[in-house]
This record gives structure tokens, sequence and C-alpha cells, in this order.
């Protein structure tokens, strides 16, 4: 995974796409393209969520 590379992942049980702004060991900061109402409440469509939980996109 590298800084602005697309990836997909899930919450809540939907699947959401969105670009790595930065990389941890464990974990990854996103911005959200289509974040859910909650998601912009919650997080202003920026999040840190687990690597596990990543698929990335071939380019």
């Amino acid at each position: 995974m590298t800084i602005d590379s697309t990836i997909f992942f899930t919450w809540e049980g939907k699947t959401y796409e969105a670009v790595i702004e930065r990389e941890y060991e464990n974990s990854v900061l996103v911005q959200v393209n289509e974040p859910s109402s909650e998601m912009l409440e919650k997080f202003t469509n920026r999040m840190i969520i687990s690597k596990k939980n990543c698929q990335q996109t071939i380019e």
C-alpha cells in the first residue's frame, strides 16, 4: 500500500472506496470518496482503518 493509492474497505457492512493519505504499521489514514452521512458527522470523511480490512486496487 502506498500513499495516494485507491483502496476499498468495509465499514458497518458496506464497501467504500478511499484514497490513502498516510500509512502506519498496521493501519492507514484514508479519505473516503463517497462517505455516508454518519461518516461525515463522526469523521469528516477521513478515518483510520486497519490494513486487514483493506483491498488495494490494481493500477
